[in-house]
């Protein structure tokens, strides 16, 4: 019998090998790695010293125990980066360590490899809260948000589809309920049509804008035909007189200017809120030109009990360095927003009853009811209408399951809730809710809820699904079903061309918010406010901004297949005009973003100099070397801190500009212990330490004490909130001896590690995608990747390529 060298791959190959060279199962240390181990590093890591938790005399050789197993690859990497023995103990020769190195490796990829094979490298993975809401919504073809009502996630190696983190438990299994009611209540929608709203409203006749004019110190202006905002107070610009009665998709149309703002426009935002949730959420922003009337228009989902307000944002003062509140509407010759009218129409359903209905009734008849009746808090005026309720049920029902398994069904998948629906037929419920506690139930069982994977090569279902939720964090379409049915998805250019659909199809924006935001932190860009004081040009407008910049740049980067090392450093990035005016970029218009090209001297490009990656690793008040390092470090690089030691306390900010944060943070790692460590990674952080917790250029520190008066001005005004205090150093030597003296010059430095930047996107793809960690065993695959995606520079799009072709994306 002949196997394909292709079939095996150089992991198969490994492992023919190693199974022969030695064995994995010794009751004890072997001989050869015990005396080095005695010899190399007995002297820190014993029982009386055990440096770092490490006792090597006491090391278990239990290879199943994964505590056990852990221990010894990381204490292989240590020794393989010749971190052990530390540099002031004697050193073994370069053939001993590599003989050390070779001997240790064998057996741990042995068993790494023998475990993959039998219960494969992905341990059970269900749905995750965020795929669970898309694959439901895709299912029955609602909008209605379901993560609200499951709880949330414990990433595991920075994701949330990682296996290990995705537990069940009885909260989870009741929490599904409640979801899943929610959607089949959204999708079976048997009510009479909604009430529609298509009306106009005219700012100068709003409840709230009125009452303001009325007051003794009004802040907004009326002209002949619109209302002026100089404050985004919602009790003022709330629109008055909406009332979302139907949740569903709405159109917004505004028109507007800006008002005497003759050089820059103003930029106009549309939010949203809803009293009986607490919620208030960004719709979208655009520029309103100075005394331009324009008409802007967007499509967003409004909630039942939703309403609007709009709100402008980065405003300017007055000539006279006043604001509206020092000097009142009327008289105010700052910038506002001037709005004649905003309009809304919706919802807008095509066809009623909507097209979520015929997802779980198929072609069942539906038919108005001879009169209405109140069910589920609403008025019910139609019905599915079966002269065979047990047959259609059962075809329903085998039809759903197939669709919500992602799968063809095994013989009696399908019996558990086509006994549900005969069971409540029989006790003389209605044909409609039968079919509904049947499909609940299917929407809250395992085979929905967990992705149907076994030990070895995916099958062509299970394929679909793993590319599926990768690409677009929902279940695969009918294409790629199909595809699947026929088996052509296994083959390696059908599933390249399926791979190159899906990210040019539109919902590859929900891969690029998932993986981005998880693997740079950005979910993490509301867990602190910036001071207001310190930071008062921060706006709601400007943090939306920081968003889009990094979720557009990473499009740029994927859709042109340009090389992962702009990730360090690039000669463009992604701006609008609130952006690019933090920056002190010019040229740039509107609030959409745009390609922007640098120049060669640039202190933007790459990733590093983004204000969101600025904001999340800073904490609102001061910037720190540390987490800014750290997240070099383990984000672009894949080389993460170990955690501090116990009870070592945080720097406390000073606000006051007595000190820096350089000359704290020496006293804050002056043991030898901790400047050891910090030594790896505060040199990345100090290379950032001439930006401010929102990502703007400083070449001081700001103060709310000690300090001068700045010599520039905010929104036209001068500036009283701040001084500037002590001047920014933002030199640092590297652990190789390699200095730099500003963050060009560390760009510069980290160039020099595009392979170790691609290595650890490749790494980050492949957690994210196959939901297990990078093992031992994985990494020749992970080199062979980047080997194959050499040719093309390591564009991002080959690389993700190559991660869906390769043995660990296509196998458990």
């Amino acid at each position: 019998m002949s196997i394909s060298l292709r079939r095996i791959g150089i992991l198969g190959i490994l492992f023919i090998h190693t199974c022969i060279a030695f064995p994995v199962h010794a009751s004890e240390v072997p001989e050869n790695l015990s005396g080095w181990l005695e010899t190399h590093c007995a002297s820190c890591h014993d029982s009386t010293l055990p440096e770092g938790g490490l006792d090597v005399k006491s090391l278990s050789w239990d290879l199943d125990d994964a505590s056990t197993f852990e221990q010894w690859v990381k204490l292989l990497d240590r020794v393989t980066r010749s971190e052990m023995p530390p540099s002031s103990e004697p050193q073994p020769t370069a053939e001993a360590r590599l003989g050390f190195i070779e001997s240790l490796q064998k057996p741990l990829i042995e068993k790494n490899l023998l475990s993959n094979t039998t219960h494969g490298r992905t341990s059970i993975r269900r749905l995750n809260r965020r795929e669970y809401e898309r694959t439901v919504q895709s299912l029955l073809d609602i909008s209605t948000p379901l993560q609200q009502f499951l709880p949330e996630e414990q990433p595991v190696n920075g994701f949330d589809t990682v296996s290990d983190g995705l537990r069940f438990s009885p909260l989870h299994m009741e929490r599904f309920v409640e979801a899943a009611s929610e959607a089949l209540q959204a999708a079976m929608r048997f009510t009479a049509p909604p009430k529609t709203i298509d009306k106009r409203f005219h700012f100068i006749e709003q409840e709230g804008v009125l009452k303001n004019v009325e007051d003794e110190h009004p802040v907004v202006a009326l002209t002949d035909n619109a209302a002026v905002l100089f404050t985004n107070a919602s009790y003022i610009s709330k629109v008055h007189g909406l009332d979302i009665e139907s949740a569903g998709v709405y159109t917004i149309r505004v028109r507007c200017w800006a008002h005497q703002s003759p050089d820059r426009p103003v930029i106009a935002r549309l939010q949203a809120g809803n009293y009986g949730l607490g919620t208030d959420r960004y719709l979208g922003m655009f520029d309103a030109l100075p005394d331009q009337p324009q008409e802007f228009d967007l499509n967003v989902r409004l909630g039942k009990g939703d309403y609007l307000y709009p709100a402008p944002d980065d405003l300017t003062l007055d000539p006279e360095n006043k604001g509206v509140w020092n000097v009142g509407g009327k008289e105010y010759k700052g910038a506002g927003l001037a709005i004649e009218w905003i309009e809304v129409k919706g919802p807008n359903e095509p066809q009623w009853p909507p097209a979520s209905v015929r997802r779980v009734f198929g072609d069942v008849p539906i038919v108005p009811r001879e009169r209405s009746v109140w069910k589920n808090h609403e008025h019910v005026s139609f019905e599915p209408k079966s002269d065979n309720p047990t047959s259609d049920a059962e075809s329903l029902i085998n039809d759903f399951a197939m669709r919500a398994f992602r799968r063809p069904l095994k013989p009696g998948d399908a019996q558990p809730f086509l006994q549900i629906a005969k069971q409540s037929l029989e006790s003389g419920a209605s044909f409609e809710d039968s079919v509904r506690l049947s499909i609940r139930a299917i929407l809250c069982s395992p085979k929905f809820l967990i992705l149907d994977e076994q030990p070895g090569r995916l099958d062509a279902f299970a394929l679909a699904s793993r590319l599926s939720y990768f690409l677009t964090s929902t279940m695969p379409d009918d294409e790629l079903m199909k595809s699947a049915a026929s088996g052509e998805l296994l083959d390696d250019e059908v599933l390249r061309q399926q791979t190159e659909r899906l990210l040019r199809d539109p919902r590859s924006d929900d891969f690029i918010s998932s993986f981005v935001g998880q693997w740079l932190d950005l979910n993490r860009i509301n867990a602190t406010n910036p001071d207001t004081k310190l930071y008062p040009e921060f706006d709601d407008s400007l943090k939306h901004s920081m968003i889009g910049e990094t979720h557009a740049f990473f499009r740029e980067v994927l859709d042109n297949d340009l090389s992962v090392s702009n990730f360090i450093d690039s000669h463009f990035t992604m701006l609008n005009r609130r952006l690019a005016e933090h920056y002190g970029i010019p040229n740039v218009q509107g609030q959409g973003f745009q390609k922007v090209s640098l120049d060669g001297d640039s202190i933007r490009g790459g990733l590093m100099t983004q204000a969101s990656i600025l904001k999340v690793t800073a904490n609102g008040t001061v910037t720190s070397p540390v987490l800014r390092g750290a997240w070099v470090m383990s984000r672009l690089l894949n080389q993460p801190p170990p955690p501090p030691p116990p009870n070592v306390g945080a720097i406390e900010p000073d606000t006051r500009g007595a000190t820096t944060i350089r000359e704290q943070l020496a006293l804050h790692s002056n043991d030898p212990t901790c400047s050891a460590c910090h030594a790896n990674f505060d040199p990345a952080g100090f290379a950032l330490e001439n930006f401010d917790v929102i990502g703007g250029w400083r070449t001081r520190y700001r103060s709310q004490d000690k300090g001068d008066a700045p010599d520039y001005k905010l929104h036209g005004r001068y500036i009283w909130e701040y001084k500037l205090g002590q001047p920014i150093d933002a030199s640092a030597e590297l652990p190789s001896g390699e200095s730099f003296a500003s963050v060009r010059e560390f760009k510069k430095l980290l160039a020099k590690e595009r392979i170790t930047v691609a290595k650890a996107v490749t790494e980050k793809l492949l957690i994210y995608a196959t939901g297990s960690r990078i093992e031992l065993a994985d990494r020749l695959a992970v080199d062979e990747i980047l080997k194959r995606s050499e040719s093309r520079e390591m564009g991002l799009r080959t690389i993700i390529h190559e991660v869906v072709q390769s043995d660990l994306f296509r196998s458990k």
